[in-house]
């Protein structure tokens, strides 16, 4: 018996399908990450090994499509497959020791091209069982739905369109609501629930049908366009990683904009397939449209980059003339320059395929050409783009590249036309001139201006004085007067000015001085290098990981700062992923401190969850000192709850410490193998080969650093319980409290912590009967200046 099933329950699978597929891709990127780590390297590899998968997939399955009298059927054995073996792909990577171990073990004894060919073959192992199915999908799907040849177009379109449209929904479903409420493995659940109603529906709703007719005709005369549906795909994949890139330097680096960003380019696929499925089997000169769609796609790619230019200015002015915030309008804007140049790549693929296809015939491995073809130059455009012409040209520069690749595109075509085609070709010419003419522009760099205190006009008088376009993220350095300021992706990462030196400095003398006999310390996170330079101050060998190369390039602006850090032969600057490397080293650290400058940036939220400081504490020697950098602002008092609350589940022995000699932004916390318990004169010793370090934040006495003790281990216990636990199945601070995502007040949140200080905080402390007297006047004397500015803040800002 040979299947079949009506349209619309087949159109409904169609679209499920798609989004399983979406679904599938966002969570394995996440799960392969936590094993392999989040450098460029690592994710381009699971990246490239699933859409090589898909494009294999379609090669093979379309071939075996045109070999089987019932294609329905083995789509819906395909289905299973594909939840069965993403299952058993899960389960490897998370239950399964040995895999990890081979990843340990290579990490460690191969060098960067044994690592990279290891990533490739782990990734294979898990991947590539669930892909080649999930690209055979599509050529099956066609093979039996393709079959008139009035409709060849407008079927077709309609099968990517809607496949496309589900993948757009499994995106937005995935950055938004899955991940949140469900998880991570909940999320993979519902992707495999997927597949399984896909089967469902094809197995309850099959009737006896007629076989459909394997021809055995003679390749396609028109292989040709499998060139052009490669460059398409090149573009493609060019263009969403440049727009990911340059939207991330407006602050755009959540994970939900990137699914926004994601289900722009998605979405406007769809769109354009839709139009397509409209048009294309009512036209003749298709050679001729898909010039003209080349013209305009290359249009929209240069009228993008000059709105780029504009962002900051849309959005706050969509800000101040409407209640919702610029934030809010940003995503929205980074959906759009997102759908608006896809829209027409969504109209190039399936007109690409009527043209390739042309009848019919072999329809099944057709299909699985034009999927092979395509996909191969997404893979080599994310490849090329990430790897060689962002750090090599520029993200400027690669737009006009792309842009001048659609007029290439046009040009072919336009020379096989034989009909004259006058204003094709004045539009290309005006196109090619207008686009080329950016080259000429005076400023191609991609950064957010600084702001003034009303976070709308630019600050005045400041210069660039270094920018690069690295692997990983986009550095700027800023200057005005005696400031310098250090910036990636937008993101503010350290500075000259009294409260980020406070900050950078603090993170290393606090657990160093409470350290016994620390002899080797790691800082995630190289930023300016004043961390690492401190660190280097108390004798230790430092570790200082980074995963931007570029940042290391801009650490002589800071030397004032930093000691030349950057040049110590003590300093081992470690170019990974900071989680990676310390879940595979051998090394064993006396202190590890964490500092990431904003918690919702890329995958920052994975450095602060409960399994990421068991690997933490995993890589501490027994009498080691962990210490973690919590922002007090830009989130809400319960997300600061979580932090506090995720560290304490695995530091038991948990302090918090606030810096005493001015407001600040930041609390470190401390933990400890066993209670902590300072002895006074010790410590004032210990700071005696620090002192000038810590008198340039105007910290001159025992008393001034021993009174920034903030909260004791009860006082801790007593604010964490009930609170939920940031985990790597449930990264709940990922996405919580976005309104507050670029608030920076510190004052309510530090009156929260200041009303869980009911220890006697001096039992920590051990000292004479003056040092102790003199301890607790320090120590009323900050509360007391504490509450003081959190007065005058609320005086500043009364409540409606």
């Amino acid at each position: 018996m040979v299947l079949t099933l009506s349209n619309r329950l087949l159109f409904a699978a169609i679209f499920i399908s798609g989004a399983s597929a979406l679904i599938y891709q966002l969570i394995w990127v996440r799960l392969l990450g936590l094993v392999f780590g989040v450098s460029s390297f690592a994710v381009a590899t699971v990246v490239a090994v699933f859409l090589l998968g898909l494009g294999l997939g379609s090669y093979f399955f379309g071939r075996w499509s045109e070999r089987t009298r019932d294609p329905l059927r083995i789509y819906l054995y395909v289905e299973l497959g594909i939840a069965a073996t993403s299952l058993i792909a899960y389960l490897v990577i998370e239950a399964l020791p040995v895999y990890r171990y081979l990843y340990e073990y290579a990490y460690n004894n191969l060098g960067l091209y044994g690592l990279s060919v290891a990533r490739l073959l782990l990734s294979m192992i898990v991947l590539l069982p669930p892909v080649l199915l999930i690209g055979g999908t599509m050529p099956l799907v066609a093979k039996y739905l393709v079959r008139d040849p009035a409709n060849l177009g407008s079927s077709f379109s309609k099968i990517y369109y809607l496949n496309t449209l589900g993948a757009c929904a499994g995106a937005l479903l995935t950055g938004f609501v899955f991940v949140r409420f469900f998880g991570v493995i909940g999320t993979l659940m519902i992707a495999v629930g997927g597949n399984l109603a896909v089967a469902l529906i094809i197995a309850l709703s099959k009737r006896d049908t007629v076989a459909t007719h394997s021809a055995t005709g003679e390749q396609s005369p028109y292989s040709y366009m499998l060139v052009f549906l490669f460059l398409t795909g090149f573009i493609s994949l060019g263009y969403e990683m440049l727009w990911v890139r340059i939207l991330s330097t407006y602050g755009l680096s959540t994970s939900q904009a990137f699914a926004l960003i994601l289900a722009g380019f998605l979405f406007g696929f769809s769109v354009g397939a839709w139009v397509v499925a409209r048009k294309v089997d009512r036209r003749r000169n298709l050679e001729a449209w898909f010039s003209a769609v080349s013209i305009v796609t290359a249009f929209s790619g240069a009228a993008v980059l000059l709105l780029f230019r504009q962002f900051e200015t849309i959005t706050i002015l969509l800000a101040d003339a409407t209640p919702m915030s610029q934030l809010t309008y940003g995503m929205a804007l980074a959906f759009t320059v997102s759908f608006i140049p896809a829209v027409f790549m969504g109209v190039l693929f399936p007109l690409g395929v009527r043209i390739y296809a042309h009848d019919v015939e072999r329809i099944g491995a057709k299909t699985g050409n034009t999927f092979f073809s395509n996909t191969l130059g997404c893979v080599l455009g994310s490849l090329l783009t990430g790897f060689v012409l962002i750090p090599f040209l520029g993200m400027w520069n690669t737009t006009l590249l792309l842009i001048n690749l659609s007029l290439v595109i046009a040009v072919a075509f336009l020379l096989r036309n034989r009909r004259p085609a006058r204003a094709q070709w004045v539009s290309l010419v005006i196109v090619a001139a207008v686009a080329n003419l950016l080259v000429f522009t005076d400023s191609k760099t991609f950064h957010v201006e600084l702001k003034s205190r009303d976070l709308r006009t630019a600050a005045a008088g400041f210069e660039v004085i270094y920018y690069a376009e690295g692997l990983s993220g986009t550095v700027t350095a800023v200057e005005r007067g005696s400031y310098r300021g250090l910036f990636v992706d937008g993101q503010n990462v350290s500075g000259t000015d009294p409260v980020l030196l406070a900050d950078s400095k603090m993170l290393a003398h606090v657990p160093l001085l409470l350290a016994r006999r620390p002899e080797t310390a790691l800082t995630v996170g190289y930023g300016t290098g004043t961390t690492s330079g401190s660190m280097l101050l108390h004798g230790v060998d430092v570790h200082a990981v980074e995963i931007e190369e570029k940042i290391i390039e801009a650490a002589p602006l800071f030397s004032e700062v930093n000691y030349a850090s950057y040049a110590d032969p003590d300093l081992n600057i470690v170019l990974d992923d900071a989680r990676n490397y310390i879940a595979t080293t051998h090394e064993e650290f006396s202190v590890i401190v964490t500092d990431v400058t904003n918690l919702k940036y890329k995958r920052n939220p994975y450095l602060y969850t409960r399994e990421y400081f068991e690997i933490m504490r995993d890589a501490l020697s027994a009498d080691g000192v962990a210490a973690a950098w919590l922002p007090i602002g830009g989130l809400s008092f319960n997300d600061l709850r979580t932090l506090i609350a995720t560290f304490d589940s695995v530091f038991p022995y948990t302090t918090a410490w606030y810096f005493t000699q001015f407001p600040t932004h930041f609390i470190i916390l401390v933990g400890t193998p066993e209670s902590t318990r300072v002895n006074l004169t010790e410590l004032e010793e210990r700071m005696a080969g620090v002192e000038p370090d810590l008198r340039s934040l105007s910290v001159d006495t025992v008393y001034e650093l021993a009174s920034m003790l903030l909260l004791g281990e009860s006082d801790i216990d007593s604010l964490v319980d009930g609170a939920p636990m940031h985990t790597d199945n449930r990264p709940i601070l990922e996405y919580s409290d976005m309104d507050l995502y670029n608030v920076t007040d510190v004052a309510p949140n530090l009156g929260r912590l200041i009303e869980f200080q009911q220890e006697d905080l001096l039992g920590y402390f051990a000292g004479s009967e003056n040092q102790l007297a003199e301890l607790e006047e320090y120590f009323g004397l900050y509360t007391g200046n504490y509450r003081d500015y959190i007065k005058w803040y609320e005086q500043q800002h009364p409540i409606d």
